[in-house]
């Protein structure tokens, strides 16, 4: 416990002040300069007294410099209880990032990123839950890549004109001796408990923020210790850093100059680059969360908000009885209004009905598919994934469903309604075909490929759940997409009797909504994980 220089009474971390407050004698203090119990001693054996609560469900381990406090669950697991089990010498970090959110503000944050998905269930703003979201300083390390040795990179000279418009371009292989460091901008978390998946996603943090260590910083709240081996990053942070350090060696001017007469430029992203280094932590820190779990059955869910900056970071089911509602209630909207139209236009064939199902199952399934990518790219960290609706979709699906309502109306003014019809719909076709389905099918092909190397267990759970609704996604698209495709030329013939065009029509609708519901329940698993197990060798999962 860190004491009240005054009285002697247990301090608390206020973050409004960034003060040290004893509710005792109402003084405050500066953490930064409080003597604490352990003071200099920790100074010289880098150690601080700990009391640690274990999750007898799961394993995890939570800290407190106060054994008085009370861990009413485990954040990880969501179990009953968390009990106290020892005393431990914790490493003394370098620094610490104070916590500069309150609570309030973070369930402030948390509800405001909530209220964004309308089609999250109610649950996920129930008080109570929100209630629960617990501070924990999260163990980070930075890491220090190290270049000594022999180098070889591959270089590119610059393009030459060679006459009869011929280009050519000179590949240097640069081979030599180099001694580099690259250290900052390369922090992970040092927690079994704290998932990978999450930590990313909720960095950064400010480094302007940070202050020397003082145990004071954590009265009030919980805190991570760093119990994984920080070698088992190497081949992440390996991959990440080799980029920098041929950006940074190709600024060189040794290099530069190694090729008089041209001007070289060395291929970064060149996978013969042979470039030795050795990966090591250097800087151990604490950095703030808030964070809540919500357990469903042998599911979790969480809930990670920065203490520094206020991102939020949650994983928020969809709630397929929202969904099917609101999906419902469009139907009854499009058909109540093709119902009207066909009312007030006795007129109206009902191939017309037939032409705008046909053009709401190609738009909807470009949509469902849309979603599918977007949420893998932004699970999985591939920007070439995470694209934004182009408002130009929807502008030629209007244009081509305007086209077909044109071709299915009756045509006077010597046929010219019906081909301006054909005109659009041909045209508008062409280019939803060319210029969007062809690649977004490039982009779902490219998530069979993707493998994923050391990471956590979630991402990669997210991957294999991607690529295994992939395949019957697909195989539902493709007939979806044929039986579609049939329609065109039913509803251009036109002389179907209104009964089969209508059929055709629940037909169109009845697929789409079948691969609605797949896309609400690919959804509704990604966010939710499987129950943690922790043992002394490092993080496992419960394989059952």
């Amino acid at each position: 416990m860190v004491q009240c220089p005054t009285c002697g009474a247990g301090l608390r971390f206020d973050i409004a002040s960034q003060l040290a407050v004893c509710d005792h004698c109402q003084n405050r203090f500066d953490p930064k300069e409080i003597r604490d119990n352990f003071g200099d001693e920790a100074k010289t054996e880098k150690a601080f007294d700990s009391f640690v609560f274990v999750c007898p469900s799961c394993g995890a381990e939570l800290d407190t410099t106060d054994k008085n406090d009370a861990v009413g669950f485990c954040p990880y697991c969501g179990g009953a209880s968390m009990i106290f089990d020892k005393i431990r010498r914790d490493w003394i970090p370098e620094k610490v990032v104070p916590f500069q959110i309150t609570k309030e503000q973070c369930k402030e944050k948390y509800i405001a990123e909530v209220k964004k998905f309308p089609f999250v269930s109610r649950k996920f703003r129930d008080p109570k839950l929100i209630e629960s979201f617990r501070g924990i300083y999260m163990p980070y390390c930075d890491f220090e890549g190290a270049v000594d040795g022999k180098v070889t990179l591959q270089a590119l000279g610059a393009e030459k004109d060679v006459g009869n418009y011929y280009y050519e371009t000179n590949l240097y292989e640069i081979t030599g001796n180099a001694k580099y460091i690259i250290n900052g901008g390369s922090s992970h978390d040092a927690s079994i408990a704290f998932d990978d998946h999450i930590s990313e996603r909720v960095a950064p943090f400010d480094p302007k923020k940070e202050q020397d260590f003082r145990p004071a910083y954590l009265s009030g709240f919980y805190a991570e210790t760093g119990n994984i081996d920080m070698n088992e990053y190497g081949p992440v942070l390996l991959d990440k850093m080799i980029p920098t350090v041929t950006k940074q060696m190709a600024s060189d001017s040794l290099i530069k100059n190694s090729v008089p007469g041209d001007n070289i430029s060395v291929n970064t992203s060149h996978s013969e680059n042979r470039i030795p280094m050795k990966i090591s932590p250097v800087h151990r820190k604490l950095f703030p969360v808030w964070f809540m779990s919500y357990r469903v059955g042998d599911k979790i869910t969480y809930a990670a908000v920065n203490g520094e900056s206020g991102k939020v970071v949650a994983d928020l089911p969809l709630s397929p009885l929202r969904i099917l509602i609101a999906a419902l209630i469009c139907s009854a909207a499009i058909f109540g209004l093709l119902f009207l139209l066909m009312s007030f236009l006795p007129t109206l064939p009902a191939a017309t009905t037939l032409a705008v199902c046909t053009m709401l199952g190609f738009t909807g399934m470009y949509v469902l598919q849309h979603s599918y990518i977007n949420t893998v790219g932004g699970a999985l960290n591939q920007d070439e994934l995470k694209k934004k609706m182009p408002i130009s979709f929807i502008v030629f699906s209007v244009l081509a469903t305007v086209g077909l309502i044109l071709i299915t109306t009756d045509g006077t003014y010597e046929q010219m309604r019906w081909l301006i019809g054909m005109v659009m719909a041909g045209f508008s076709m062409l280019s939803l075909v060319t210029r969007f389905y062809i690649k977004q099918a490039t982009l779902t092909s490219k998530i069979k490929k993707i493998e994923l190397k050391g990471q956590s267990m979630q991402t990669n759970g997210i991957l294999i759940e991607a690529k295994r609704f992939n395949v019957i996604n697909n195989i539902v698209r493709i007939i979806t997409f044929i039986t579609l495709g049939l329609f065109l030329p039913i509803i251009l013939d036109g002389t179907w009797g209104s009964g089969g065009f209508y059929a055709l029509s629940g037909v169109a609708a009845a697929e789409l909504f079948v691969l609605a519901l797949m896309h609400i329940r690919f959804q509704s698993r990604v966010a939710l994980r499987r129950l943690p197990q922790f043992n002394k060798k490092g993080a496992a999962y419960d394989e059952k």
